[in-house]
């Protein structure tokens, strides 16, 4: 019997965002511990990006901390923001994307990874 062990540290969640629209969301992270929400703690780091690829591995967009497209805020929250001729440079569909956090200690601390689908809309 296969049993798999994930040691990984990110948490895996789909996104869906809109193709040709301005992008300004906020995220807010929060995590149980017994039967107690908590927000997660992002002051500890001064970095983050997400990558997004497509099936065969090319990036086809980026977020980044250095560039002002993700904002680590507190209480837990994280803004992503693009402008819509940014977020019209990937076609519709669906790719894959991780996102790290970064400080000094940890260069690249896994925080999320999954799919993300962008929609086309109809009006733009």
């Amino acid at each position: 019997m296969e049993k798999l062990v994930d040691l990984s540290l990110s948490s895996e969640y789909d996104l869906i965002v809109d193709r040709n629209k301005s992008l300004g969301v906020s995220v807010i992270c929060t995590y149980f511990s017994g039967s107690t929400e908590y927000n997660y703690d992002l002051t500890p780091y001064s970095g983050a990006t997400i990558t997004v690829k497509n099936d065969s591995g090319t990036i086809v967009q980026t977020f980044s901390t250095l560039d002002g497209s993700i904002l680590l805020q507190a209480g837990g929250v994280f803004k992503l923001v693009k402008t819509a001729e940014e977020m019209n440079t990937v076609r519709s569909g669906v790719y894959h994307y991780d996102m790290y956090l970064s400080n000094s200690t940890y260069p690249k601390r896994a925080f999320l990874r999954g799919k993300i689908t962008y929609i086309q809309n109809i009006s733009n």
